[in-house]
Order: C-alpha cells, then structure tokens, then sequence
C-alpha cells in the first residue's frame, strides 16, 4: 500500500478545515486538530486522523452536541470537577486539561474528573500536555465495551486507555512515559490489521464462542478482546475503570457500549514534583538514572535499550523533519469525509486537500 507524505502543518490544515466543514467553530475545530495531528505526530497513528471517521459520525448523527461547553461542577480546592457537556472528547476533554493544568499551578497539585464527555483519542496526548507544563501526569479514561473479564467471553469492561508521564532530566530533556490500553492489543491495532488484510497478535481476543483468534473481523465484531497479561491486567483494567467512571459518576458496564459511548468519564491527576524537594535534584537523578538504563549491558541481539516515552520522543523529531506518512486508506478517509462535509467537491482527490 502507498503512502502519501504530508507535513505536520498540510496536516493540521486538512484536519482542521474538516471540522469547520461538519460545523464547528474555529475554536473548537483548532482544538480537535491539535488533538488528532498532534497525536500522528507523536507516531500513535492508530488514534490520529485515523479515527475522524468515528468523530464525523458522531457530529452527523446528533450524538454528540457540537455547541457543548464545559461546566465546572467543583474547584474550590486541588479537586477539579467538569462536565463535558456530551461534547466531542477531543475538543472539550483538552479545555478541561487546561484548567487542571491552571488548577495544578496554583495549588501543587490537581485531581481532575470529568464526565458526561466522549472517545478523547489517545491518552498520551494529554499525559504530554501535562508534563510539558512540569507536571507529573496519570491520565486515564473508560471506553466502550469491548473486553472480556479474565476467564469471561462476554465484554463487560472497555479497555481502560492510560498514561502515566515524568519530566524530563536537564540532559535527557524527554518526558519519560507510557501510553497504552489494557487490552493486549489496541482496538485501533486490530482495526489497522483488519484495513491492512493481516492477522491480530497471538492472545489478542476470542471468537464468538469464546475461543482463541487472531481474526481480526470476528474479534471486533462478533468476539471480544483479552486483557494483557493475564491476571494482572484484569486488574489494572477494573482499577482505572473505578477511577474513571465509578468516582467520576459517568457510564460503567452495560451501560456504556460502543455505539452509544455517553458520559464517557476521565480522570486526570497532576502533581509538581518541586513540591516533594529540590527540583534541580530531580532533574539530575532523572538523567543518572536513564544513564544507568540505557548504558546497562545489553541483552544479545538488542542494538540498544530503550526508556518508554523515546520512541515517540524520536517520532516527533522525524515527522517534525520529514512529514507524515498516511497511507492511502487514511488519505481515501479523509478525502470521502472532506466530500461528505462539502469543503471538497465530488470527484476531487487528497492532492487538493494538500493544497489547502
């Protein structure tokens, strides 16, 4: 399949003109392209513009309000309370995110909920947008379901997205973190082998009937993911759901499917890591102790030993440098939801989307 490269500026422009496009306004469509180009750009390519199909079906069928606005429920403390106000989660879930980084500077410290949102993307996105203001940063959300409990053929769980995410050192200046869902492959990763003709990963969901498959199809459709690793994490699934959804009073279980994925919950802690001592410490053992992993003897055959958080770090140095490449059923995506929003007439193609 080819690719199509786009710099991360031609991209921004198409995404955002596609949401001027299904109506929303400057504001709103500026924070939404943030969100998904951002997200491409840090290589998680499964929860960028990937997924704008899911947002313009969403906006088309009133599922979402696209004059929804953020209510603040609590913020007379650390403790922040908002409601999404059944908005899309990308444009309304970074507003929050603002005001708890707002929240976190003035008081040390901010614990976050919100509810009554949708699919915010990607979790690191946020997590990124914490500590790049200095904080130590958990993020994590509910989602749809879409996965079994352990020993289960039934989905009752969604797959509970986090992120976890550390400031940097003065030499290695990289945030150090972690972004995934607890299932043991991502829906987006099954959607992409599902567009690309290929298998699922071993271990990835069950069938109809509750046996083992690497079809991709029939888990998405008819079977159910499996958590990762086992034991541990159906725990770590049922833990971040409590967090999300139950102390944020949003949707859990059945009561929160795919198709109508309402009060979907967030929650979003921060923390200044000045406030536990010297900072310029921290930064100092922060670049000892990555010095001490990275420089650790390798295992045979690794060329080298990575810390979580650098590939994306790398990710975004090349596509900074280089563009983005979106291969041709992402680049026929966006150019079909361009048409169905009016901003591109029948019959044009993705290069004139480029020039825009």
């Amino acid at each position: 399949m080819k690719n199509v490269n786009v710099s991360v500026e031609q991209l921004y422009r198409i995404v955002y003109k596609l949401f001027l496009g299904m109506g929303y306004s400057k504001e709103q469509a500026g924070y939404a392209a943030d969100t998904l180009v951002e997200t491409d750009r840090r290589g998680v390519d499964t929860h960028g513009v990937a997924r704008i199909d899911l947002y313009h079906r969403s906006t088309v069928s009133g599922r979402v309000k696209k004059d929804a606005r953020l209510k603040t429920i609590k913020a007379d403390s650390p403790y922040l309370m908002v409601d999404a106000d059944n908005g899309l989660g990308i444009i309304l879930a970074p507003q929050a995110v603002e005001l708890a980084i707002r929240k976190a500077e003035e008081w040390g410290c901010c614990v976050m909920g919100v509810r009554n949102s949708n699919h915010f993307g990607a979790a690191g996105y946020y997590a990124a947008k914490c500590v790049k203001s200095g904080f130590v940063t958990i993020v994590s959300s509910n989602s749809g379901l879409i996965m079994a409990p352990l020993g289960g053929k039934e989905r009752i769980h969604g797959n509970s997205p986090w992120s976890v995410a550390m400031p940097g050192g003065d030499r290695f200046t990289d945030p150090v973190m972690f972004d995934m869902a607890c299932s043991e492959a991502a829906r987006g990763k099954l959607e992409t082998a599902e567009r690309e003709g290929k298998q699922a990963p071993p271990r990835s969901g069950l069938d109809r009937d509750g046996l083992p498959s690497t079809d991709p199809t029939e888990i998405l459709q008819h079977g159910t993911l499996l958590p990762f690793g086992g034991i541990k994490g159906y725990c770590i699934t049922m833990l971040l759901e409590v967090l999300s959804s139950l102390l944020t009073f949003s949707s859990y279980g059945k009561g929160l499917n795919m198709k109508d994925s309402v009060n979907t919950g967030h929650f979003v802690l921060l923390l200044d890591p000045g406030q536990f001592g010297d900072l310029s410490t921290y930064r100092r053992s922060m670049d000892e102790y990555v010095d001490s992993i990275k420089n650790s003897p390798r295992a045979p055959g690794c060329d080298e030993i990575i810390v979580p958080g650098e590939i994306e770090a790398n990710a975004i140095r090349h596509h900074d440098k280089f563009g983005i490449d979106l291969d041709e059923a992402i680049a026929a995506l966006l150019t079909d939801v361009a048409v169905k929003t009016g901003v591109l007439s029948e019959g044009s193609g993705f290069d004139e989307m480029i020039k825009w």
